[in-house]
């Protein structure tokens, strides 16, 4: 990803975590539509309420995420996210559409907190922040079983997606909105430290984690945006898609451990892993998969030994197609063969620079408009 948006760090607690459904099974996605209290405040995007409309900079067919935010939105973003592990992991996990869910029910309905979105991340204050987050994943699960009697029970893991933009990229400016929510997997640790429980108690449901995200990673969506990107050339590369975000927190909730040092945001293999900064690859709406080592740790896939000497022909990224090459009894390299062709031979950046050598100003085309026509 060739962008000035970098990730920020986003909270996370634990390295390995037990679904109820074992990693080579789909889980069962409980998603709930949260709001907050209706506000002006400049510190947060958005009113409190989920999108219908676009009330900001407008890139037509090229738009990422767009509105109406209803449930047939948060449907579709479920299924994107299903068919990115369904192929990376060639079959073996994905989520179970058939049995998740997308709560309430209603179309455009969604369960309204009392609380102002900015109560849940207040500037400036990590430890009172950590804490606002886990009462909001607790205030989100009442909130709905209060409504409508969840049997959550029923569901592997539960995701609140909330209205307004995730915390979670670094703009080439001062942030205009740092009380925005950052994007969270909710571990039984948070729930232990803030909330004084071993878990949450909802209706004799028991809750031990969950995930927290936005309606949307896309700024170019809400009026801010109007001030925001006022100075840039092509402003519609500044959007962002939810399915890499949503995704990275999956990976998290099923036990893969992040590939970056947690406590400095150092990068670790950078855009080449989901687990790191490739989740955000192609604007978040093609995000690389998890790395050799991840996906050989999931039982996706099983590596090859060779010895020093072989000849190996690795063809590009397939079942099985992992060299291992051991160097000593605790240490060996894992090579695989990536491509990001688009088609034999051509990529992204190669149709957008040669559109760009054909045009009489020699312009380059939006690399969002290359992304989707491609």
């Amino acid at each position: 990803m060739r962008s000035t948006i970098t990730r920020r760090s986003l909270f996370n607690l634990c390295l390995l975590s037990i679904l109820f459904a074992s990693i080579d099974e789909p889980i069962r996605v409980c998603a709930l539509r949260v709001s907050f209290a209706e506000d002006d405040f400049s510190s947060t995007t958005g009113n409190g309420d989920f999108l219908l409309l676009n009330d900001g900079i407008d890139c037509g067919i090229y738009t990422i995420d767009p509105p109406p935010h209803n449930k047939e939105y948060f449907e579709s973003q479920l299924e994107a996210v299903h068919y990115y592990f369904n192929n990376i992991s060639y079959g073996k996990f994905g989520l179970d559409i058939i049995n998740s869910k997308v709560f309430p029910d209603n179309s455009e309905s969604n369960y309204k907190l009392d609380n102002y979105m900015n109560y849940y991340n207040p500037y400036d204050n990590f430890e009172l922040q950590e804490q606002r987050i886990t009462e909001l994943f607790r205030d989100a699960l009442l909130k709905a079983y209060g409504e409508d009697q969840i049997n959550f029970s029923d569901y592997d893991i539960i995701v609140i997606f909330h209205a307004g933009i995730g915390q979670d990229f670094s703009l080439p400016f001062l942030d205009p909105t740092p009380e925005d929510i950052p994007s969270t997997y909710v571990d039984q640790s948070m729930i232990q430290s803030h909330l004084g429980e071993q878990s949450i108690i909802v209706g004799g449901n028991v809750i031990n984690h969950g995930i927290l995200l936005p309606e949307s990673q896309n700024h170019l969506l809400y009026d801010i945006s109007q001030t925001m990107f006022s100075d840039a050339m092509n402003p519609c590369d500044y959007q962002f898609g939810l399915t890499g975000t949503f995704a990275l927190m999956v990976g998290f909730a099923i036990g893969l451990p992040p590939l970056w040092n947690v406590d400095t945001g150092e990068s670790g293999i950078g855009v080449f892993g989901l687990m790191d900064q490739g989740s955000n690859n192609s604007n978040g709406i093609i995000p690389a998969p998890p790395n050799a080592w991840s996906r050989i740790y999931a039982n996706w896939e099983t590596p090859y030994t060779v010895e020093y000497g072989n000849q190996v022909i690795l063809p590009k990224r397939s079942e099985n197609k992992i060299v291992k090459v051991p160097l000593r009894d605790n240490e060996y390299f894992l090579i695989e063969n990536r491509s990001n062709y688009v088609r034999d031979g051509v990529s992204l950046d190669s149709i957008r620079y040669l559109m760009g050598q054909m045009s009489i100003e020699e312009t380059y085309p939006s690399f969002i408009e290359i992304l989707f026509d491609s």
